[in-house]
């Protein structure tokens, strides 16, 4: 048992999926705490909850996406929180690899995972997918900016400068050292985005592990496809982009960056 970690699933209404992702999670060669986070309070999420003898903590206010992040970033007790989703699968050996990242880094804000993708195409069987031009772009990303190291201290915001790298269910945060930290409520898609250049800003370290340690699925009704599909995403990703760029080179890179979105559902 660790107890200086909790997975804080991130639950909204109904998922079909959300059984499977808690199974993951009780299957870790280390073992923390599972708490679940909501702010669409049902009838079968107390039944979830009870049936795995986990925690469920109600959210009483609806302000978006980011704020049920904050409220399940504070709800977790531990030094360690990954914010795990609800669709996704967490590899047996992911909290491991997490806590040996993070003790060999006093100073580290966030710890992260390379990932898979499950994929659901229509009515074919679900596929696993380790290889596409998203992975291409955002693996080519990580390799450039910590050529060979396993972390980064200094000049963090440049990692984000051609876009966002960082698998956000990948990712465990070390509460102690980002402090009062909280999720953008401006935003609506690239909550995790912000937050990554925001930490960037702070004292401490970057963790990467170079491995697959999560399957995120991908589905026509997920979250991130509606917001691809109601360019939320687009709108954001530029958003993001001028921070670090003036107008006319952030639309550019931004219109080019739209391009590793081609497979999202394929």
């Amino acid at each position: 048992m660790n107890n200086e970690h909790t997975f804080t699933i991130l639950a909204y209404k109904e998922s079909v999926h959300l059984q499977e992702c808690i199974d993951s999670l009780k299957k870790q060669t280390v073992q923390g705490k599972i708490i679940i986070c909501t702010s669409t309070p049902s009838v079968f999420l107390e039944n979830i909850a009870s049936k795995n003898k986990v925690d469920l903590h109600v959210n009483p206010e609806r302000r978006g996406i980011a704020a049920d992040w904050n409220f399940a970033l504070e709800k977790a007790k531990t030094k360690y929180v990954t914010l795990a989703h609800q669709d996704d699968i967490y590899l047996p050996e992911y909290v491991e690899n997490i806590i040996k990242a993070a003790n060999s880094r006093e100073d580290a804000l966030i710890i992260f995972s390379n990932y898979g993708e499950i994929v659901h195409n229509g009515n074919r069987q679900p596929f696993i997918r380790k290889n596409s031009l998203n992975f291409f772009v955002k693996n080519t990303l990580l390799d450039l900016f910590f050529a060979n190291k396993k972390y980064v201290v200094r000049n963090k915001k440049r990692l984000f400068a051609l876009g966002n790298p960082i698998g956000c269910p990948t990712v465990t945060f070390n509460k102690e050292n980002v402090k009062d930290f909280r999720f953008d409520e401006n935003f609506s898609v690239n909550m995790d985005w912000k937050a990554w250049y925001d930490l960037a800003n702070k004292k401490g370290s970057f963790l990467w592990i170079k491995k697959a340690l999560v399957l995120h699925r991908i589905y026509s009704e997920s979250e991130t496809s509606h917001g691809l599909a109601e360019n939320r995403r687009q709108k954001e990703d530029l958003e993001m982009f001028k921070y670090m760029w003036p107008n006319t080179v952030a639309k550019f890179i931004s219109k080019a960056y739209s391009l590793s979105y081609k497979n999202n559902n394929n």
